[in-house]
């Protein structure tokens, strides 16, 4: 009997709370809404990082809230929750990229310059999270969708080499069945001060589409000390990805093939 293949499950973002430190110290803290949400990976070891953190440095937005993720194992702020997103749920392969608002995708140093027009062309309508309040260590919240609450905490960290600052990076992460209405946090507030960052959405892998009119440039494959990545379309199957780099590698060496067949056939000639 043939067994049809179970369809993929698709995650989606369904709404972004985001709690400031400053408040942790009253009874209880609210958090607020924001507008656009992105999700920055990003290297110390990552020289093109650099003009993706000018980049978001430089954004004048205050609707929006930026995560940096370090996804690889080489960096000493490297997170393992950040690596399964980068790798299971966006299915990323190379630094840097940013995922805006869990739909769009922008990948390079060429494309992360764009980020700013890309957020001036998308619109979101985050809902799902109400009654949602932080209150002795201990989050709570009403989930009208989805089936995961995420929370993230990041930090101000400094760059190990350079003269920079890390502002929004994330040091931790622990999620919770929405369902479950509230989750003791506590461990993420120990001698904390940044931002946690509360996600409610749908479990599964996310489906990005570029936001960038430009072919990627100053990419860099990601650094992971258990296998080296190649460059790879987002979307397709193992399979279709070695038919696609096959097609390619064949027609890069069609003209030599080329050439060997004319020479071997003078060689032929002569002999004749």
């Amino acid at each position: 009997m043939h067994v049809a293949a179970e369809e993929p499950t698709f995650a989606t973002m369904h709404d972004v709370v985001v709690f400031d430190s400053s408040c942790f110290n009253s009874t209880s803290c609210i958090g607020e809404r924001v507008e656009h949400f992105v999700e920055y990976y990003g290297a110390d070891w990552c020289e093109p990082c650099e003009l993706i953190e000018d980049e978001i440095d430089a954004l004048n937005r205050t609707d929006t809230f930026v995560i940096q993720h370090h996804p690889s194992v080489v960096d000493a702020s490297f997170l393992s929750a950040s690596k399964l997103r980068f790798e299971n749920e966006h299915r990323l392969l190379f630094l840097p990229s940013l995922v805006i608002d869990g739909q769009g995708l922008l990948t390079g140093s060429s494309q992360g310059l764009e980020l700013s027009n890309a957020l001036s062309q998308r619109s979101t309508s985050y809902s799902g999270l109400s009654e949602i309040e932080l209150n002795n260590g201990s989050l709570t919240w009403q989930a009208s969708q989805g089936d995961r609450v995420s929370v993230w905490r990041t930090e101000a960290i400094e760059h190990p080499d350079r003269n920079r600052t890390h502002p929004t990076l994330a040091t931790d992460m622990m999620q919770f069945n929405a369902s479950n209405g509230s989750g003791n946090i506590s461990t993420l507030l120990e001698d904390f001060s940044g931002s946690l960052v509360v996600i409610l959405e749908q479990t599964g892998t996310y489906q990005l589409v570029s936001d960038s009119t430009n072919l990627p440039g100053g990419v860099d494959l990601y650094d992971d000390s258990d296998a080296g990545q190649i460059i790879a379309p987002q979307g397709m199957s193992p399979g279709q990805r070695a038919s696609l780099w096959t097609g390619i590698l064949l027609a890069a060496l069609a003209p030599a093939i080329y050439m060997r067949w004319n020479l071997s056939k003078q060689v032929t000639g002569e002999e004749e």
